[in-house]
Formats: C-alpha cells, sequence, structure tokens
C-alpha cells in the first residue's frame, strides 16, 4: 500500500510534548543552569536540545528573563566567595590573588589598564561659527602654528621615502 500522506502531513504528525512535560523541562533546565552548569549540560538534564532552548528563548519572554537571572545569580555566587575569600584571612595564595581580582575590577585606582590622553594639534579649516544667543566669533588662526604642522609633515615623509 503506497504512503499517501505529504511531508507536510508527516511533520505534522510528530507528537509535541504537553504543556505540562514543556513546563517541567523548563523548569529542570533552569535548575540545572542556576547550579552552574553549561547551557549544553542544562539542555540535557531537561532532555531537550540547545536549538530547542534558543526557540524557548525566542518565543518565550518570561523564560528568557528567567535564563538571565539564573545566569545572574550564578555570578552573585562568585562575587559572594570571591569576597569570603579575600575579606577572611585565610587561604594563603589564594585570598591573595582574590583581592587582586576583587580590587582590580571593583577598585577605582587599581585597574590594569590606564587612560592615555594624546594631545593633537588641530587645523582650524573654518574661520567663523555661531554659538546660540550671540553673534558670530572670528577664531583667529595662527599661521606660524599652521606652517609648523605642515613643515614636520613634510619632514615625516622624507623620512619615510628614505625607509
Amino acid at each position: 500500500m503506497k504512503d499517501t500522506k505529504t511531508k507536510h502531513q508527516k511533520v505534522s504528525n510528530i507528537k509535541q510534548p504537553s504543556d505540562k512535560m514543556l513546563a517541567s523541562q523548563k523548569k529542570a533546565y533552569l535548575e540545572s543552569l542556576k547550579n552552574g552548569v553549561s547551557r549544553l549540560e542544562s539542555a540535557e538534564a531537561a532532555g531537550v536540545c540547545t536549538t530547542t532552548v534558543w526557540n524557548w528563548r525566542k518565543r518565550d519572554e518570561n523564560f528568557a528573563i528567567q535564563e538571565e537571572n539564573a545566569l545572574t545569580e550564578r555570578i552573585q555566587v562568585v562575587e559572594d566567595a570571591l569576597y569570603k575569600a579575600a575579606t577572611s584571612g585565610v587561604g594563603g595564595k589564594t585570598m591573595v590573588i582574590a583581592q587582586i581580582f576583587w580590587l582590580k575590577n571593583r577598585g577605582k585606582n587599581w585597574k590594569d589598564k590606564s587612560d592615555v590622553e594624546f594631545i593633537v594639534p588641530k587645523v582650524v579649516k573654518q574661520n567663523t561659527f555661531i554659538q546660540a544667543g550671540e553673534a558670530p566669533k572670528i577664531i583667529e588662526e595662527e599661521i606660524e602654528e599652521i606652517e609648523e604642522v605642515t613643515e614636520v609633515d613634510k619632514n615625516l615623509s622624507e623620512v619615510v621615502k628614505t625607509l
């Protein structure tokens, strides 16, 4: 006997999980996530693939918020543990590393990077500008400064050519 169902009909016959089962899977995923496992491992614990979880996030705003909250809770747990390690006086090298890490991320003067400000001479191309409510002001350009910058540019060009 020949199968008369179309491809679409066959796909639609795939049994979809009940609302109760879907809620149970989402709950299992979120609980696993809260316990600190990866998204992949949480999906496996819920018995679904990561694509399913991605679809849940896309279609269910409440689920997406709950997932984000679960991830945020994990960060807070680590922050609390780090703070305890940094202030406990127990832990030797671990405590020192925790203190440094804490200060670099929370302290104002403990950054690995520094902000550097470059001052570059500006050539004013416009002679006038208008400020709100005031008469136009004329910007006096100092021709000597512009000539100096031009001379430096020429010198740099000559050095680059010799390289």
